[in-house]
């Protein structure tokens, strides 16, 4: 799954922002993230993060992978705070 998320990362924006995600282990991931932007995540996605940017990655589907790289890079780039 995390090798998904890289590959349809790169392919779908042309950035690594989240290759660091293919060298984490385990269920949860944890995104660098703000307070405002996983508060975003959660508002605007529906994509729950737990507060320090901890994600059940674990939990996804194939067909979930596109949606949540689109949300999460798209959060990335606007301010933290």
């Amino acid at each position: 799954m995390r090798e998904q998320i890289v590959a349809i990362e790169q392919n779908m924006f042309g950035t690594h922002r989240l290759a660091f995600l293919g060298r984490q282990v385990g269920m949860f991931s944890l995104l660098p993230l703000g307070v405002a932007q996983e508060i975003a995540l959660t508002q605007d996605h529906g994509i729950h993060v737990i507060e320090g940017g901890r994600i059940n990655v674990a939990r996804l589907g194939n067909e979930d992978v596109r949606w949540l790289v689109g949300a999460v890079c798209g959060i990335m780039s606007r301010p933290s705070r």
